[in-house]
């Protein structure tokens, strides 16, 4: 598990967890329980409701506690007598040889389009960008949950204020405390809901394009606007969701083959 010691990670994970929770008590106890009184569709919508926290709460404990993609400390770089790096076995690096280059703040040599996170100090695989809303890199094993914790985030929200407006067209009558809960729900619900979609859509355009957000800043415009001979985007949607059907591709689960994940592991190892 991995925990920064970042000041506004911990107040962004905070407050994400804590308007989650919220959003949860508001649409359930506030709104759900009191007016449907067991009625069906308040078992339907809270069903619904408690399901799109729950994947959200566990899409982001996997974005933020797990690796986003660190390469291993494992080969550190040393100075030769004549200027040239060399490994820790006292092998000439060749920084250019297929993308490998050579971090001059991890001490290490790291694989093409591996980044260094001047928050997490250490070099990232594909790093996108460091978040502080996971308090985490966003890389090449957590980006599939990221996107995921995006996109229940925004499910949540549109759901949220669907069932509000929904709840007072049906209820016309609403307590005071009912309805001062549904106007903060409501734009806490935008407020989300505009960010999450803001990010999301770059995260589904970097997987279209092949380039992290990192990617795209380090190339010039004339590099950007050049033309790109891209795989079909089912396979560039699978580099990050892995294979299987679609709809596993919701789930914020692993479905690599333990022969998958090793591959991607020893490719560190050069």
């Amino acid at each position: 598990m991995l925990l920064r010691k970042d000041p506004c990670g911990i107040v962004c994970v905070t407050l994400t967890y804590a308007m989650l929770m919220h959003c949860l008590y508001v649409v359930l106890f506030v709104m759900i329980i009191p007016l449907f009184n067991d009625n069906f569709y308040g078992t339907v919508n809270g069903v619904i409701i408690c399901t799109l926290v729950f994947l959200a709460i566990l899409s982001h404990g996997r974005a933020a506690y797990f690796d986003p993609g660190f390469v291993p400390l494992t080969r550190k770089l040393t100075d030769s007598p004549d200027g040239k790096l060399t490994d820790s076995n006292n092998s000439l690096l060749k920084p250019n040889e297929e993308g490998w280059t050579a971090c001059n703040r991890c001490n290490i040599y790291r694989p093409a389009r591996a980044h260094h996170c001047r928050i997490c100090k250490r070099c990232v695989r594909r790093l996108d960008h460091h978040c502080p809303w996971v308090n985490n890199c966003v890389g090449e094993f957590n980006q599939k949950y990221f996107i995921l914790f995006l996109f229940y985030i925004g499910a949540t929200s549109v759901y949220s204020i669907l069932f509000i407006i929904w709840s007072l067209v049906v209820f016309p009558e609403k307590t005071e405390s009912q309805i001062i809960h549904s106007v903060v729900i409501c734009v806490e619900a935008c407020l989300f809901g505009i960010f999450v979609l803001t990010v999301f859509v770059d995260q589904v355009q970097s997987i279209i394009t092949d380039r992290s957000l990192i990617d795209t800043l380090k190339l010039d415009q004339n590099a950007r606007m050049a033309p790109q001979i891209l795989p079909p985007k089912r396979i560039l949607f699978r580099k990050v969701f892995g294979s299987g059907p679609m709809f596993c591709w919701l789930c914020p689960c692993d479905f690599k083959k333990p022969s998958q994940i090793t591959a991607s592991v020893d490719m560190y190892h050069v």
